[in-house]
């Protein structure tokens, strides 16, 4: 008996290893882009009203990180400089807190840069108390230029020259995420730039609804679509002909707008367009309808890359999901602000209308 008993645990001992060997591989997982992290603004005296206090009372100096993409992007283990090239200068964000360092896409994080307590000693490069400290002051009459790396010290992005930037005044892009760069009119640490406004000359999505029963929308539609308003910033008209409109974010030539009647497609200067997504197929008719559920509206001039696009969702995107009958749009055509208009209140839905709520 125990002969049969030895034999038995060895065959499942020998079956157990075959089973353990022949588990697949798991998939690899995909590295991080970090491509759309930028350093969106910095400041290397800050004195009315910092953002951080030292412990003698002095104000911090600090470096703004912005998303510019469609995708949550976590930046620990990332490296910053100021003195790009040299090694030994670079200081890594800290990976002890995954929700203090990922930045939702369109957002921000600040970096506070040569803290210092009330004995004068410096903060080491740390999380502490909800905020990330680098070991790193500035300086607007020895430093030129701030520098961020992949964890694998590959060059991501590096600001402007901001040597000899004026005390209390900040460096950054005229717009959130664009080439630009200017001493700006107002210090906006983890907000848009000051100058952020709507770009002039340029065709962005405005307004959207993704559920609707009862709001008329103008032109010839027929019943209650869905739809997707287009606003022009600029003075001049544009014609979207051949333009391409999605609601997959993944897939951003699902429709494309006719080339062949420009009466239909332009955008007037300072004006409106309305898409309307209820599967038709045809001149301003998307092929599609949007989710109520949540999922994309994009924009594209060239089928290859996004002019314009969100997410929505009841959670974890771009915009919220408005409700049914509601819409979501710009708090003010263009602005970057969204909010969600609600009808039968003072600011109801306004397709192909102005957006006049800031």
């Amino acid at each position: 008996m125990k002969k049969y008993i030895l034999i038995s645990l060895f065959a499942s001992f020998l079956f157990a290893g075959c089973v353990k060997d022949e588990l697949p591989e798991p998939d690899p997982v995909d590295p991080v882009d970090y491509s759309n992290i930028v350093i969106n603004e910095l400041i290397t005296k800050d004195t009315t009203d910092p953002y951080f206090l030292n412990g003698d009372g002095s104000g911090a100096d600090w470096v703004e990180l912005y998303n510019k993409g469609t995708e949550s992007i976590n930046v620990a283990d990332m490296w910053i400089t100021d003195l790009a090239g040299d090694e030994s200068g670079y200081e890594q964000i800290p990976n002890t807190d995954i929700n203090i360092t990922t930045i939702p896409p369109k957002g921000f994080l600040v970096l506070i840069c040569g803290a210092s307590d009330a004995g004068g000693a410096d903060y080491p490069t740390e999380i502490r108390d909800g905020k990330i400290f680098i070991d790193m002051g500035l300086s607007s009459s020895k430093d030129n230029y701030v520098t961020i790396y992949t964890p694998e010290k590959v060059q991501v992005d590096q600001s402007a020259d901001f040597n000899g930037l004026p005390d209390d005044k900040s460096f950054g892009r005229q717009f959130d995420g664009q080439d630009d760069w200017d001493v700006l009119n107002t210090k906006t640490p983890g907000a848009s730039n000051d100058n952020s406004g709507p770009t002039e000359g340029k065709l962005v999505i405005n307004e959207f609804m993704a559920s609707n029963d009862n709001v008329p929308v103008p032109g010839d539609n027929g019943d209650f679509p869905d739809w997707i308003e287009i606003y022009n910033t600029g003075d001049s008209p544009i014609d979207m002909g051949g333009w391409y409109v999605t609601d997959d974010i993944e897939d951003i030539m699902v429709y494309q707008l006719p080339t062949d009647n420009s009466e239909l497609t332009t955008v007037p200067g300072k004006g409106y367009l309305i898409i309307y997504c209820d599967g038709l197929g045809e001149g301003l008719h998307a092929s599609f309808k949007l989710s109520s559920g949540g999922e994309s509206v994009v924009i594209s001039e060239n089928g290859t890359t996004i002019s314009d696009g969100y997410t929505y969702c009841d959670a974890g995107c771009d915009l919220p999901n408005p409700p049914t009958d509601n819409s979501c749009g710009r708090n003010g055509d263009g602005q970057n602000d969204w909010v969600i208009f609600t009808p039968d209140t003072d600011t109801p839905p306004t397709p192909g209308e102005s957006n006049g709520i800031q």
